[in-house]
């Protein structure tokens, strides 16, 4: 019997869970040990992050991408440690040479999976700064992409910044970082739309000079323009209704 990601404690081995892989990307740690990551979603829109420590990546890297349906059966459960945390649980999956993973067929009960943070919480810095959130709004400026070193104009030296504006009206900078900012621009040059819809999901929020900022955190951030998600769809007819100008924060 499958059991909800809610449920998971280190209580025992042998839970089995059927989960949608939301997100998927490596990291390297400074002394170079390398992990796999991902952010795993049950049908009831619960998460949590899951680890795959390098000497088992070979072995299920390639069974599964961003998207698919996968049980897991068989794994250990560590408690989460650090500040830029990717969901709320509480435990993070830890992958065995035991552990057991298939794909399954899609399931129909996930339609909504971005569960995006208020600007105004944001701007009023009411959220714990301990979790990554997610925002959607439409792209109102954007900055020239620059280059830490101007020598070496490689994506590991990228920068950009831009603004987004939620359905009030209510604006928030952004800075991405190394690839993401060069996948922003390129993104941008492909719309067509007259107004562009921006989705974060997974970014950091940073107090900078007393101002609140959206930044990039690593490998783990995403950036999507005018995604097919019903949140976007969501979020258009919300915010055809809403007039006035764009507001800051002092």
């Amino acid at each position: 019997m499958d059991e909800h990601v809610d449920d998971l404690k280190p209580i025992k081995l042998c839970w089995s869970i059927q989960v949608k892989v939301l997100n998927k990307w490596r990291e390297r740690s400074e002394a170079g040990y390398r992990t796999l990551r991902m952010i795993l979603c049950d049908k009831r829109g619960s998460m949590i992050e899951a680890k795959i420590n390098s000497e088992l990546i070979t072995e299920y890297d390639s069974e599964f991408k961003d998207g698919d349906w996968i049980s897991l059966h068989h794994f250990e459960l560590d408690l989460v440690t650090g500040d830029m945390r990717t969901t709320r649980h509480a435990y993070r999956i830890n992958f065995l040479p035991s552990t057991i993973l298939n794909l399954i067929p899609d399931k129909d009960d996930l339609h909504y999976t971005l569960y995006p943070s208020s600007f105004l919480d944001v701007l009023d810095d009411k959220l714990i700064r301990t979790y990554l959130i997610n925002l959607i709004g439409y792209v109102v400026d954007i900055e020239d992409i620059k280059y830490s070193d101007p020598s070496k104009r490689s994506a590991g030296y990228a920068m950009t910044s831009f603004k987004i504006k939620d359905a009030n009206n209510y604006v928030l900078p952004c800075v991405a970082i190394g690839d993401l900012a060069e996948h922003f621009h390129d993104e941008w040059k492909r719309t067509r739309s007259s107004r562009v819809v921006c989705v974060l999901r997974w970014w950091g929020v940073y107090k900078v000079s007393g101002h609140m900022v959206i930044q990039s955190v690593g490998r783990c951030s995403r950036l999507d323009l005018d995604p097919d998600m019903p949140e976007v769809a969501d979020f258009r007819v919300k915010s055809s209704a809403s007039t006035g100008s764009s507001r800051y924060r002092a």
